[in-house]
């Protein structure tokens, strides 16, 4: 690739490279993108309907729902804002720290098409690819077309990918289309020196923030990163570059414009869930196993085993795990050892050493973010890790002479994508086998369809899990989550409160090991003293017959008082 040096204002040389302008290389990368979506699409666009929804899965597309219906209500979570638009509850935040974003552009997918768990899981899939086609563009500018391409192909295949984008939640899916976006738009701009490329790139780092804002962590690290690495660079924007500078600057402060008319409650939010960032954290255990099962691609079929219970993926056994994490973490040491060598020489790879440095500073800056356990939390350093591989793996055919060393290289990579999909395909077999389990089952919304067909049904949610759910299956189900309410409830002193219903009223609680409140438990506990026939408990199950949750029916007007630890059931 030819680079010619220009002169910029205040003398300093530019490096603008290549427009690639390779219509040959184009075509390839296009034909292996294609081929990758395919394959991505292939394993996870078939059977979209199970399991049923997950809680966190349609959080934000039930916000998108009421406003559509125009008769809709705002949103009850805690944090949630929601202004009046055209008529409707429009969503703005749906918690402190996640703005709507998500909400609103599920908005056009489910004014046309039925609000389900295909349609809205279609989407999300949709996205990641899109991501992915912006990641192996800026992979071949900045790294080169077989780097790009492998990257592709790693990703295309791997298990925690194409599952949290199939099932989306802690918006993953829009958070890695804005990471993808910023990276080829800024880099791309910069080179090109066009302000509009790089407010667009600016605008997608925003809108990453807006959309979450533990995005922060990659802008942060990737400009630590930016500036061990390409010091020139940011140097020639503060003195010489300083229109491009505040167009991407520009773009920024556009897309966070809305997380920072509520930049009070995000921090307070903070605050109030862990405080300053404390290398202390006492759940780096939690951290650590979040981390390798996310690489070694076991962490989705692990939470389809516990129930979609975080809780119990310590417990889980026989979860399908395959190779990349461990040639995650020999590539990185090769990646390491060669930009040492190189840099003896004077002649390390910058683009080489960005990547591996980012990748470093952002597992570090989630590993020390107080309580960011989960896999949407250590899913913002995707690509990197899949970058390094490809990187090494390029770099290492590119070197090897004679076809021996080639071929053991090409059946490495392709027993790292083998890996996957078998992976793939034990995860998707125990999705088909029990619809899901515990609170990710499909058995709920089936109970809530069925609810929906009788008249003055009301299903009440006594735990964390159900509201969603049944709200997506069954839009016309009239529903209620006092949980909230109780949780507040059960921080003052005295605690009480009291919830009327009817006979038409069914309680939903979980099974022991998926609940994560107690106020089901403690209304069943309050009837096991009651006489017979005073109230009917039932089990629902899974496919294969796996107790998920119970329904509590009272079947007449009744009161329960909440008083602490305790429930009474009264008769109205």
């Amino acid at each position: 690739m030819r680079r010619t040096a220009t002169k910029v204002k205040g003398g300093m040389p530019a490096h603008r490279p290549h427009e690639p302008h390779d219509p040959t290389g184009m075509r390839r990368l296009l034909l292996a993108f294609c081929a990758c979506a395919s394959l991505a699409a292939g394993i996870t666009a078939i059977g979209l309907e199970r399991p049923g929804p997950y809680y966190d899965e349609v959080v934000q597309a039930l916000p998108a729902l009421e406003f559509l219906s125009g008769d809709g209500r705002p949103s009850a979570l805690p944090g949630a804002r929601t202004i009046r638009l055209f008529g409707g509850w429009f969503p703005v935040m749906t918690q402190p720290y996640m703005g709507a974003l998500k909400s609103q552009l599920l908005m056009p997918t489910l004014a046309v098409a039925e609000a389900s768990a295909t349609s809205l899981r279609a989407t999300t899939l949709c996205w990641s690819l899109i991501g992915l086609l912006l990641v192996m563009l800026w992979a071949r500018r900045a790294l080169g077309l077989g780097e790009a391409v492998l990257v592709g192909a790693l990703l295309c295949v791997d298990p925690s990918f194409l599952f949290v984008s199939r099932h989306d939640w802690g918006s993953f899916a829009l958070g890695f289309l804005l990471r993808g976006g910023a990276l080829l738009l800024l880099y791309a701009g910069w080179r090109a020196g066009s302000p509009l490329r790089l407010a667009a790139g600016g605008l997608c780092l925003g809108l990453g923030l807006y959309n979450k804002i533990d995005f922060a962590l990659f802008p942060l690290a990737a400009g630590a990163a930016l500036l061990a690495t390409a010091p020139g660079t940011l140097r020639a924007a503060l003195l010489h570059r300083r229109r491009d500078a505040g167009a991407a600057c520009g773009g920024v402060l556009l897309g966070t414009a809305p997380l920072l008319a509520f930049l009070g409650g995000a921090l307070e939010a903070m605050r109030l869930s862990g405080g300053t960032l404390s290398a202390a954290s006492p759940d780096w255990g939690e951290k650590i196993q979040t981390f390798t099962t996310m690489l070694d691609g076991s962490h989705f079929h692990r939470l389809m085993l516990a129930g979609g219970s975080f809780e119990r993926l310590g417990a889980v056994d026989g979860a399908a795990s395959g190779p990349f994490l461990a040639l995650f973490a020999l590539a990185g040491v090769a990646l390491a050892a060669m930009l040492a060598r190189d840099a003896r020489r004077g002649r390390a790879n910058r683009a080489h050493a960005f990547v591996l440095l980012t990748t470093l500073l952002l597992s570090l800056g989630i590993f020390l973010t107080p309580r960011a356990v989960r896999i949407h939390h250590f899913l913002n350093l995707l690509p990197f890790p899949h970058l390094v591989v490809a990187i090494v793996a390029a770099g290492a055919w590119r070197r090897s002479r004679g076809a021996l060393p080639r071929t053991a290289l090409a059946l490495l990579l392709c027993g790292c994508i083998a890996g996957s999909l078998r992976v793939d395909a034990r995860t998707l077999t125990t999705i088909w086998q029990t619809g899901g389990r515990g609170r990710w089952s499909d058995a709920i919304g089936a109970l809530g369809r069925e609810l929906s067909e009788r008249p003055g049904a009301v299903a009440v949610s006594l735990d964390w899990g159900f509201d969603g759910p049944l709200r997506f299956a069954a839009p016309g189900l009239r529903t209620d989550e006092p949980i909230w309410r109780l949780r507040a409830a059960s921080r003052a002193m005295p605690a009480s409160v009291s919830l009327d219903g009817s006979a038409e009223h069914v309680y939903f609680v979980f099974e022991e090991e998926y609940a994560v409140f107690p106020f089901g438990a403690r209304l069943l506990d309050a009837l096991e003293a009651s006489p017979a026939g005073f109230a009917s408990v039932e089990r629902h199950g899974d496919r294969l017959g796996e107790p998920a949750y119970r329904t509590v029916r009272i079947p007449f007007p009744h009161r329960l008082v909440y008083r602490g630890d305790r429930v009474e059931v009264r008769r109205r």
